[in-house]
């Protein structure tokens, strides 16, 4: 039987203060659009090794907000317009959390609800299609010569792990929760699960991986094969630091590799919405039961942050 997400044991969701990436300081050498404020995302750039650093800041939210996507949708963009007028000052991008203990938890349940109660299929549409384009963006590093690298602190669910698992290299610290836990609400992760997990293993393993709704350990998906590099806890920021550090010099193999990747198992923006598109049908149908186990999870969430969905996706 699946396991509901115990939310009362995440951290406590005050104001974060003081928590930057492991980039403390930018040496005037950044890219003039890095300085752009954000309100979800906090932006770090490393000149030394061409590698910026984007935590999310998880203030109001421990999942995907629409605001978080269109500032990560934003920032890819910026990346790929400076790699296309021939500037490559950009070599690797990691991907992190600020919120200790958690990476991301997916999609946010409550906006789910209000659009299905709504009977609003094309704002949910919307929003599972700027999640394609935010996992299509990551899996084909920007349409740049640049590596993504997943820095996984924390858990990671549904749609956070789909984000995780469309970049080139996943770095994981030990003991960390890792699942889909989707089945429970009998739909299925919509937004790159089944493309992703069929490239890095098979569709057979995939399905049953997203049908079973288990929460897996990082080490378990290290021995699979889909973690890249396993870290001790407390220690995953050190590892993405010295792996940059040790491959800045072949920076470039890494990118042939990515492009070998792409070329044998490539992925197209439209897979991943046709597939989105039946996971909108589905969430659309869902019997009373199964909205009200999602509602759950939702009042959890906004429990744990003390504003509604609604309040967060403005």
């Amino acid at each position: 039987m699946t396991k509901m997400v115990d939310f009362s044991s995440l951290p406590s969701a005050t104001p974060l203060e003081g928590v930057t990436a492991p980039i403390l300081a930018r040496k005037g050498l950044a890219p003039a659009w890095l300085d752009r404020r954000r309100a979800t995302l906090d932006v770090h750039f490393d000149p030394d090794h061409g590698a910026v650093w984007c935590a999310m800041r998880h203030e109001n939210s421990v999942s995907w907000t629409l605001p978080m996507l269109r500032e990560l949708n934003a920032l890819a963009d910026d990346v790929r317009a400076q790699a296309q007028a021939g500037e490559t000052p950009v070599k690797f991008l990691v991907g992190s959390s600020q919120r200790p203990g958690v990476f991301n938890m997916g999609g946010d349940l409550g906006y789910f609800l209000d659009r299905v109660r709504a009977r609003d299929e094309a704002s949910l549409r919307a929003y599972a299609y700027a999640c394609c384009d935010a996992i299509h963006n990551n899996y084909h590093g920007f349409d740049a010569p640049v590596v993504t690298i997943a820095l996984l602190e924390g858990d990671a669910l549904g749609g956070g792990l789909e984000a995780a698992l469309s970049c080139q290299i996943i770095i994981a610290e030990r003991g960390i929760n890792l699942g889909f836990p989707e089945a429970l609400f009998h739909t299925f992760p919509g937004m790159g699960a089944y493309s992703l997990l069929a490239r890095r293993l098979d569709g057979a393993r995939a399905e049953k991986m997203m049908l079973s709704g288990r929460m897996y350990k990082s080490e378990e998906f290290f021995d699979m094969g889909l973690i890249d590099i396993l870290a001790e806890k407390g220690e995953g920021a050190a590892r993405a630091q010295a792996y940059i550090a040790e491959h800045s010099k072949r920076q470039k193999l890494l990118v042939a590799m990515g492009q070998v990747r792409r070329r044998v198992a490539p992925l197209t923006l439209q897979e991943l919405r046709d597939i989105t598109d039946i996971w909108v049908d589905s969430v659309m149908d869902l019997a009373p039961i199964n909205l009200r186990k999602m509602e759950m999870l939702a009042l959890a969430q906004d429990r744990l942050f003390g504003q509604t969905s609604t309040e967060r996706f403005k």
